[in-house]
């Protein structure tokens, strides 16, 4: 009997047996495993054509899955916490695993008193080692296609006011904390992202006669924009030294983030922030000012209107509460 065995890695037979219902199983060992682990399958004969049965561990499949591929070191620690989490809840071959079994996981990290987030990140990480074993016809995707994942909170869009942009103003040490102060307030009045701020050369910067514009290659699409500044932008660019080919110092996003959380500290805004709130406040701003939301869409290059009307949803609550402070008059009471 011909005997067609389809796997995607370099085998050799263990054993070959029968199984107690009478049909031939036999099992093959992969030869390209790590080292510490070989992968075993199962191949069940019924009609002449073999069934693959993969006897791979998910835990030692992801561990496998981090070490061959190029993932960056600060996020190969999450791939291998979620392993360590699989053992915990109870290691399984990829042939065995179900939807059951995948909500049951999603179940056990919530019991570990984890954040709503944190559940999200260790199961997005095993839906993408799961994808690729996949890939590799070793899992049927449908399985995680109707697994229930947690739902995904509304994202908050937090932003500051133009009072809490005077405020950082009158608190600007121009220190040695001056360049990152700068960077930000740019971005309140240009809406760049931290990465475009950071990359801005003076080449970049261009005069058509009256007033200044800048074009650059957006970091995060790779297209090329051209934006006009304002004049406070304007002018913040001409109170600058040209030390170098940048327009501002490199500094790291984390850094530039606690250098704000000081300084809106001390200037006495009483709101969470980070740098990227410099970009959701350009946005508030224009819209606040009467702006067309495509116009903004544009001046935020944003490929999808949709992504600008969530700022025009948190201006209509800015709205609704502002009415909602105007006095009440008793419309009802009988004139005298």
């Amino acid at each position: 009997m011909n005997i067609k065995i389809k796997t995607n890695f370099p085998f050799s037979v263990s054993s070959i047996q029968y199984a107690s219902d009478g049909e031939l199983c036999i099992t093959l060992t992969t030869d390209t495993a790590s080292e510490d682990r070989r992968y075993e399958y199962a191949a069940i004969l019924g009609s002449g054509q073999a069934m693959e049965c993969p006897r791979i561990s998910l835990a030692d499949y992801t561990l496998d899955f981090v070490a061959g591929h190029r993932i960056k070191a600060v996020s190969k620690s999450p791939y291998r916490l979620m392993a360590k989490y699989l053992m915990g809840y109870g290691d399984r071959s990829l042939d065995a695993i179900t939807t059951e079994y995948l909500q049951g996981f999603i179940g056990y990290l919530q019991t570990r008193g984890m954040a709503p987030n944190s559940v999200r990140l260790y199961f997005q990480k095993l839906t993408c080692v799961l994808h690729h074993a996949s890939k590799e016809g070793l899992f049927d995707d449908r399985i995680l296609q109707r697994v229930r994942r947690l739902p995904k909170p509304k994202e908050q869009k937090g932003y500051l006011t133009e009072k809490d942009i005077n405020k950082l103003i009158r608190t600007r040490s121009h220190g040695k904390h001056g360049n990152i102060e700068a960077m930000f307030l740019f971005s309140c009045m240009t809406g760049l992202r931290f990465s475009d701020v950071k990359a801005l050369k003076w080449k970049d910067v261009k005069h058509d006669g009256k007033h200044l514009r800048i074009e650059f290659l957006q970091h995060k699409t790779g297209t090329r924009e051209s934006l006009p500044l304002c004049e406070g932008a304007e002018e913040l660019l001409r109170g600058l030294e040209r030390n170098g080919g940048t327009v501002f110092e490199p500094v790291t996003n984390q850094w530039a983030n606690g250098v704000l959380k000081r300084w809106i500290k001390d200037a006495g805004i009483k709101k969470a922030a980070t740098f990227h709130t410099a970009r959701h406040t350009f946005c508030v701003m224009l819209l606040t000012k009467g702006v067309p939301i495509f116009t903004v869409q544009k001046l935020m290059c944003h490929s999808d209107i949709g992504t600008t009307k969530v700022y025009a949803d948190i201006l209509n609550r800015t709205k609704a509460k502002a009415v909602r402070r105007l006095p009440y008059f008793d419309v009802r009471r009988q004139a005298i």
